[in-house]
């Protein structure tokens, strides 16, 4: 039971990246580098921040039912909020380098994801909005 609660978390968390890698590409495809950043900077837009929350909350609602979906009970949505929230921590403490100097016009998906700046706001807000997702995408399906 143990082994299907913790093969259901990671699943979720499958879900989740994939979910997210999705919509955010198809967010950069609506957005594109000067909806996304500020001009010159690599500093995220507003459109692109309300973006991200929402599709933030849309993959940890989807990761919370697929893991409820699989897992033997609540457990596994409770193990997947673990996962989430320690990896959230990890990426407040262990910040990632942002890019310096100005943004060229032109500049690939890849490249902005490295080098984007996001507010430090949003880093602490990003597990709330993954715990909320998932305790809700997971809510109706608990045992």
């Amino acid at each position: 039971m143990m082994l299907r609660n913790i093969l259901a978390a990671i699943v979720g968390y499958i879900a989740i990246v994939a979910v997210l890698f999705a919509l955010s590409s198809l967010l950069w495809l609506v957005l594109g580098a000067s909806g996304a950043f500020q001009p010159g900077t690599w500093e995220v837009a507003s459109g692109w921040i309300l973006g991200s929350i929402v599709i933030g909350f849309v993959g940890a609602y989807i990761g919370g039912r697929v893991c409820a979906r699989m897992a033997h009970d609540a457990k596994g949505a409770m193990i997947l909020i673990g996962i989430l929230v320690v990896l959230g921590v990890v990426s407040i403490l262990i910040p990632v380098e942002a890019a310096t100097g100005p943004r060229p016009d032109d500049v690939g998906m890849l490249e902005a994801t490295m080098s984007a700046r996001q507010p430090t706001w949003l880093t602490w807000l990003n597990p709330v909005i993954g715990v909320v997702g998932i305790w809700l995408g997971s809510r109706k399906l608990r045992a």
